[in-house]
């Protein structure tokens, strides 16, 4: 089990796929319980909840592997193609 501190640095894979979202965000937590923790996104300051069992998953500690977890997800994902309607006006 990993040790997690007040103000620790994490990096999360934030990944979802329906939208085409594939990017990794700076996290600095600030609640730590038995099973669970959160913490503060850096730029946007938005709490998100995490399970102890995400780290090594979504949550890492190095920059580096959270954009490796980002960019593997984001080829290996479906392509979406959007279609648009063009409405007439009456």
């Amino acid at each position: 089990m990993v040790q997690l501190n007040k103000k620790d640095k994490l990096y999360y894979a934030r990944i979802l796929p329906q939208v085409g979202i594939y990017e990794v965000c700076e996290i600095v937590v600030r609640t730590i319980t038995d099973t669970w923790f959160a913490g503060i996104d850096k730029r946007d300051k938005r709490a998100h909840l995490f399970s102890n069992n995400d780290i090594g998953k979504i949550i890492f500690h190095e920059r580096e592997m959270a954009l490796e977890k980002a960019f593997e997800a984001e080829s290996n994902a479906p392509k979406n193609t959007f279609e648009t309607e063009s409405y007439e006006k009456y």
